[in-house]
């Protein structure tokens, strides 16, 4: 008997190596294998497709991978088709997880599938729904509102909290992961501009501009390599850093967000990290003219951070496309680090109030429990 898991961005390969981690610990002993990156790895499970395969961003991009992307498809289901786990557990990444679990369904497996964090189907080409309804058994939202709108549109649902709520619990523990040097600076500056490819290349020379007029300014920019990023780009994104004389932290970008004044980040599970973390973030994010295009016709949300759809208000100001610029961003971030006290409180009592709808904690084990059919 085994379990199957396929998890392609960083996201996604967490909660993947969670699961993983938690079906260790309520006993389970059979193979856990699939798809992931580096955290799946490390947390035992049998990496048969480098996740990295799958870092990509926007509609453009995913087109011009197309042909490598379908190869892999193919690859993959006749794999779990002569394997037969026991259950196959697919985590974000729905342009390809949904069509991996028709195609194997279409084969004919029978096991039960489950979806880990399904798609914004509630933000946009809510038409996934029925698809994620005829072929996966169970959804595991992370938010009580994705929840009820999938129950409310036919998909079988299961929901007690967010994982964050405990893996957040301890703020002093998440900074302990820092050096002494950085764990103590006031002037700290958390830039993360994302753990895909694509996201890197449009964000991160703005972002370097930015942290050069703070570094002007006395304040202490410090970039995050992603962990899950590929090797490739890696070393790319180090190299690039480093000769701008820029400080990098190749840890969990949680740590930075830990101990650090503010952030500026790509959109992303980032900003849900930071409203944990009482971390003030400004929100920037920039997509190919057609990607933008696309999702200017098709989003319905009013805002697209969660925090901001949580508390249906701007807590994190959401900097897009042609107003992702270094003055707009310099702007929002002076008006933290420069802000005054009361400002300042009551910012931070809204993050604590969006915290207080993430639900309960024991999230990993509940899941692993339903996934080993013991629910």
């Amino acid at each position: 008997m085994s379990i199957f898991l396929s998890s392609g961005e960083a996201s996604g390969d967490h909660y993947a190596a969670s699961v993983a981690k938690a079906l260790r610990k309520l006993g389970y002993e059979g193979d856990i294998w699939g798809m992931g990156g580096k955290e799946p790895r490390e947390a035992g499970v049998r990496v048969e497709w480098p996740g990295e395969e799958l870092q990509l961003l926007g509609i453009a991009e995913v087109l011009s991978s197309v042909p490598s992307l379908f190869r892999l498809l193919n690859e993959m289901a006749d794999r779990i088709m002569q394997k037969e786990p026991h259950s196959v557990v697919i985590a974000d990444s729905p342009d390809f997880n949904i069509r991996l679990v028709e195609k194997i369904r279409a084969k004919g497996y029978k096991g039960r599938v489950f979806y880990i964090s399904p798609p914004t189907v509630w933000a946009w080409r809510s038409s996934r729904v029925k698809k994620i309804a005829a072929v996966v058994d169970e959804c595991f939202p992370l938010f009580r509102f994705e929840h009820e709108f999938l129950l409310k549109n036919g998909c079988s649902s299961y929901w007690t909290g967010h994982p964050m709520t405990e893996e957040f619990s301890n703020k002093e523990a998440i900074a302990a992961n820092l050096p002494e040097s950085l764990r103590h600076d006031k002037k700290l500056v958390a830039f993360l501009p994302g753990s895909r490819g694509v996201e890197i290349k449009n964000l991160l020379p703005l972002m370097e501009k930015v942290a050069s007029e703070l570094k002007e300014k006395g304040w202490h920019p410090v970039f995050s390599i992603a962990p899950g990023l590929n090797e490739k780009k890696r070393m790319m994104m180090k190299e690039q850093l480093e000769n701008n004389n820029f400080d990098i932290y190749t840890g969990q970008g949680r740590d930075l967000l830990a101990v650090s004044c503010c952030s500026v980040a790509a959109s992303g599970t980032v900003a849900v990290e930071a409203m944990m973390l009482c971390n003030y973030m400004v929100v920037a994010y920039r997509l190919s003219p057609f990607s933008a295009f696309m999702a200017k016709c098709l989003v319905k949300t009013k805002y697209y951070t969660i925090p901001n759809i949580l508390l249906d208000m701007e807590l994190f100001p959401e900097l897009m496309q042609e107003e992702a610029t270094e003055e707009n961003i310099l702007r929002e971030a002076f008006k933290w680090l420069n802000g005054d006290e009361e400002t300042k409180k009551c910012i931070s009592q809204k993050m604590e109030l969006a915290r207080g709808m993430l639900g309960e904690t024991g999230v990993y084990e509940s899941w692993a429990v339903r996934i080993m059919g013991e629910a």
